[in-house]
């Protein structure tokens, strides 16, 4: 079920409304003088009939959103390929809509549509629905299990120096993230996605430089997103998210763990922004593989972010539960296991029951922003 229009979670046809300065009456009479205008007949003007829609509980009929499509200039191929309520993200001018073709050449569009967005609009909207998450794994498991590789481009190749020294900055630019404000950070972390990239689109490489740059593309654009997040930034960072899940299919071989990253790091998005049942749905199937480093922190965060969803799940289900986690500790422990993905894995998991500690060599003064 998608969030109702009074969680934080907005739904886009919200956004849309509210964009136009109209409320439920007044864009049901909207709707429906336009649904009589396109030859649809008559549609009862009935501001719950826009409530419900909101709500994720009601899908409107196919001209119903025909006719919503017409209102806001999205195609009708659009509404037919991408289904509700993904194609309105079309229509709020979201970059990578949610539900987009999982091909290499839509991760790219994708990442240079996020690296050329820097901020989402005012009216920017975020929504992820049970039945859309379940469609991103589903897309993302078996890209996953069949992994796609970057398109082959001819051109001048980077020196594998150059490469390295990207990734060697991207560490840098993380330890610079630990102790400037998230502001600071986020102009940093743009600007190297941005780089990344404009040199993965114009540069020339074969499948194994094409797979490194994909990598440290979509590491860049993880940070970007964290740092949107922080920032309150909650459509950004789902863009950011999302386009970075898209890469990190495309840099299976060579990094194994960032797309399991951008599962962690969304679903700590949910839980904390109003969504614990959508969060436990990401984490089933955030499964560390085998091959992974032995100090990699990724089994113990995985673990202790799922247990904060079902903490803040049973909260919402049972308001006077009384339980020691809180969104805040989720957030505080996922920013530090991120910046500090080095940390051993213990030091993540004795900081389960008190997320508010940082891991063991991370100043206490570090919080969110």
């Amino acid at each position: 079920m998608c969030p109702t229009h009074k969680s934080p979670l907005t739904h886009p046809l919200s956004s849309l409304r509210s964009r136009e300065g109209l409320s439920h009456a007044g864009y049901a009479q909207l709707v429906a003088r336009k649904h009589a205008e396109l030859g649809y007949g008559t549609m009862a003007a009935r501001r719950e009939k826009i409530a419900r829609w909101e709500s994720g509980k009601v899908i409107p009929e196919l001209t119903a959103q025909f006719t919503i499509a017409r209102l806001h200039g999205v195609p009708r191929s659009d509404v037919l390929r991408l289904g509700w309520p993904h194609w309105l993200h079309l229509a709020g001018g979201s970059p990578v809509p949610l539900c987009a073709p999982w091909t290499a050449e839509e991760a790219l569009r994708s990442l240079r549509a996020l690296s050329r967005t820097p901020q989402a609009p005012d009216d920017g909207h975020f929504t992820v629905c049970a039945d859309s998450v379940e469609r991103l794994i589903t897309h993302w498991q078996e890209t996953s299990r069949t992994p796609l590789s970057p398109p082959e481009r001819p051109g001048r190749r980077p020196a594998d120096a150059t490469v390295t020294a990207l990734e060697a900055r991207h560490d840098q630019l993380r330890q610079l993230c630990r102790t400037e404000t998230p502001a600071t950070g986020r102009v940093l972390a743009d600007a190297e996605l941005c780089v990344v990239t404009e040199l993965l689109h114009t540069a020339g490489y074969g499948p194994e430089l094409g797979t490194r740059l994909m990598a440290a593309t979509a590491r860049a654009a993880c940070l970007s997103g964290l740092l949107a997040y922080e920032l309150g930034d909650q459509a950004r960072a789902q863009t950011a998210y999302l386009a970075a899940l898209r890469a990190g299919v495309l840099a299976h071989d060579h990094d194994r763990e960032v797309g399991l990253w951008v599962l962690v790091l969304l679903a700590a998005q949910q839980a904390t922004q109003g969504a614990p049942a959508n969060a436990l749905r990401l984490l089933a199937r955030a499964e560390p593989p085998s091959s992974a480093r032995a100090d990699s922190p990724l089994p113990a965060v995985v673990h202790v972010t799922r247990s904060a969803a079902r903490t803040l799940l049973d909260r919402t289900e049972h308001p006077s539960s009384e339980a020691a986690f809180t969104t805040a500790d989720l957030e505080v422990l996922i920013r530090h296991t991120f910046l500090h993905d080095t940390a051993p894995a213990a030091a993540v998991a004795s900081q389960a029951h008190r997320g508010h500690t940082p891991p063991s060599g991370i100043p206490s003064h570090e919080r969110l922003g």
